[in-house]
Formats: C-alpha cells, structure tokens, sequence
C-alpha cells in the first residue's frame, strides 16, 4: 500500500514539471511571437485643407472682416488658424501642393472670388469675396453647427488698445491734507494690476478731493457752488513756493472758490501716469509714470532726389512690437524694401536692444493706418487687417523741410 502510495505522489510530481514545463514554452512562444498591427493611416492633408478652408471663410463672415485681404494674410492669419486639432496641415502632402492653385479652383468652383495684382501677372493675389449661398458652404456650416455648436467672434477676435490717462497724489499733499493712505495708494482699485500702487483714475483722484470737501465741511453757505479754503487746502494747493515767488511780492490767498476750480487745481498738482489698456476686458499692459511713450514715424527725401523718400520708425518695442517683425510685415504689405539700424548716425541715440527701421517710399499714413487699425485712412489693401491696433494718440508722424502734408 505504502509502494502505491509513493508511485502516485511521484507520477503526480512528474505531471506537474511537465505542465510547468510546456507553459513555460508556450510563454517562451508567445513573447516572440510579433504582434502584427495595422499600420497607422496617414492623415489625408486634402481634407484638412478643405476642412480649414471652409472654417475660415466663415469665420471672416461672421466676423465681418472687410475685404479684399491678401492671399498671403489670408493664409497665414485665417486658414493656418482655422486647422482642426489633429495633425498639421502640410500643403506640400496635397495635391494642389500650394495655397494658390487650390484658391483657384475653389474660385472656378464657385466659393469664392479673387482679385489680380496690379501688373495683372498675379490672378490669386486677393480674396476679394465670398459667396454665401454657394451650397458646399451652407452644407458646412450646416455640418459646423450640427458637431461644434454656433460659430462665435470670440474666436480670432481682435483687441484694441487705449492709453489711460492716470494720476498720483505727491507726498507733500497727502500728508497736509491728511488723505486716506489706501485711497491714495488705490488699494481698491478693480484691477490687481494698480492695486496699491498709487496710480488712480480721474475718478479715484476725484472722489479724493471731494470726500475731503465733504468730511471738512468746506461747503461755503454764502456762495452756491463755492466751497471754503481751509487752512491745509490753501498750503497743498495756492501756496506758491519760495522758488517760484518773485522777491518783495506778497501773496494773497483766496478764502473762497468755485468747487470746480479747487477740483481744478488738484488735478494740476498731481504727478501724471499712464497706463496701455488691452480691450475688451480692460487688461492693463503696461504703467508707468509721466505721458506715454511715442512710436515716431518721420519721413525725408531720399539724397539728391526730391521724388523719392524715406520713411523712419522707432519706438515700437514701447509697446510690444519687435522690431524685425515690423520690418518684414510692413515690407510684405507695401512690396517695399526695408533696412534695420541699431545705432542711425546723425539720429538721437535708441534705448538698448531697439531698432529704426528705414523704409524705401512714403509710407506715413500708411503705417499709421496699420498700426491704429484705422482702415478708413488709407487706400492701400496692405493697411488693412491689422493686428496691432494701437491708439492713435501715441503716434507722432513728422514730415522733414519741403515734404507736404498727403491731402
């Protein structure tokens, strides 16, 4: 019985090696065995084309963008923009291999219509329209609006900037008045970005003034609209200093004045700021003290030649604008050749890591067109679309001895 028993443990034994070794082997088989995969399709660059095609024609629609628009901005600035996530469209893997053929055969097909350079040599030089109703459009917006919702401007919308006027309290004043220090220092002001720097708006610096009024009892009852002039009022805002005294002259005072003229004279006694404004939202770009800094465009004739010109800029790294950037955008708007300098001779010095670029013609209006976003101030298509959209305010446009105005 003991015999049987062990024979049985040891067959067992050999059963389980044996199983052990096969699976093992079937491992060993399946690890090198290659998992075939199904090769990954290559995207079809045709229908990211068509696809962004479409999208950006009706994102100028809806952003009622003027037209005609150079085929290059379009391309760059619209159709680049409008490419879905996903891959990237590479318009060499199309079968139109460039923008203008495949502009042309939608322009052949109905979709849209294009306008010739002036020499005429160039038939794809201008989206000039599009037409609404054409049915591959309404078919994709239909198709648009079904998968992603209504299209919206928000996209690829345009920002505007604006120059704001602010204003701080000096020291000496806020001290013999004995104003509010977190008033002064705008402490509450809407934006984080002023916040408790000093810098106030017109209407903080006006609530100032007239909370003191208020909380002196300056209110005159003998005089409507007058308000009395205390003893602190008269030192922070009439007294005139020893500099500016003429020598033997006594200085009368006022007892009483317009409200007005006191709000008045305040506002002249405060140090100036600015602040570069980034609309819609009110995201404040840039602060600083003093008026803001200018972008000067200047323009001179050309040596020897009083036909031709030159065209100057600086200043525009003041705001975000860099230099070599300008210089190829404007170059390629008004086919214009164009020259970087860091240090002009005969020119006042430039800040460190800024340029003046010179630009062959007359280009003033023309660049205060681009730069401002005002389409309305020149003819030339190149002014037009503009990203920059900068206030006219800050532009400072000079003409050299015997250069006339442009009518």
């Amino acid at each position: 019985h003991n015999e049987c028993e062990e024979t049985a443990n040891e067959l067992k034994e050999l059963n389980l090696a044996n199983s052990s070794e096969g699976t093992a082997e079937e491992q060993e088989t399946a690890n090198n065995v290659e998992v075939e995969r199904e090769p990954e399709s290559e995207p079809d660059h045709d229908d990211i084309l068509v696809t962004a095609f479409f999208t950006s024609l009706l994102q100028i629609l809806v952003n009622k963008t003027s037209l005609p628009i150079p085929v290059s901005t379009f391309y760059a600035k619209y159709l680049i923009d409008a490419v879905p996530e996903g891959p990237k469209l590479d318009l060499k893997q199309t079968t139109y291999k460039k923008i203008g053929p495949f502009l042309l055969d939608m322009a052949a097909e109905g979709v849209i219509q294009l306008g010739a350079s002036k020499d005429g040599k160039d038939k794809c030089a201008t989206l000039s329209g599009i037409v609404k109703n054409h049915p591959d459009l309404v078919a994709f917006k239909k198709k648009w609006k079904a998968e992603n919702g209504a299209m919206t401007t928000s996209q690829g919308k345009a920002t505007k900037k604006a120059v704001v006027d602010l204003f701080i309290v000096p020291r000496h004043i806020a001290d013999i008045l004995q104003l509010d220090k977190e008033e002064v220092m705008a402490m509450n002001a809407k934006t984080e970005e002023r916040r408790g720097t000093g810098f106030l708006t017109k209407k903080e610096c006006n609530a100032i003034i007239e909370n003191y009024i208020d909380k002196e009892g300056l209110k005159d009852p003998k005089g409507k609209g007058k308000v009395l002039v205390n003893g602190p009022v008269c030192d922070a805002i009439y007294r005139v200093s020893k500099k500016n005294k003429a020598p033997n002259q006594e200085q009368e005072y006022p007892t009483s004045v317009k409200r007005k003229d006191l709000i008045e004279k305040f506002f002249n006694k405060m140090e100036k700021g600015h602040a570069l404004v980034e609309m819609p939202g009110s995201r404040i770009v840039k602060i600083g003290r003093g008026a803001p800094p200018s972008i000067d465009i200047e323009v001179e004739n050309r040596q020897g030649n009083k036909r031709k010109f030159l065209t100057r800029i600086r200043g525009m790294e003041e705001y975000g604008i860099d230099g070599k950037s300008l210089s190829n955008d404007v170059s390629h708007r008004f086919a214009c050749s164009a020259s970087l300098e860091s240090s002009p001779v005969g020119r006042p010095a430039l800040k460190k890591n800024c340029v003046e670029i010179v630009f062959q013609g007359r280009l003033d209006v023309e660049l205060t067109a681009l730069l401002t976003g005002d389409e309305t101030m020149s003819t030339h298509g190149g002014a037009k679309n503009s990203d920059y959209n900068l206030p006219k305010s800050v532009i400072n446009v000079s003409l050299r001895k015997g250069i006339k105005k442009k009518k």
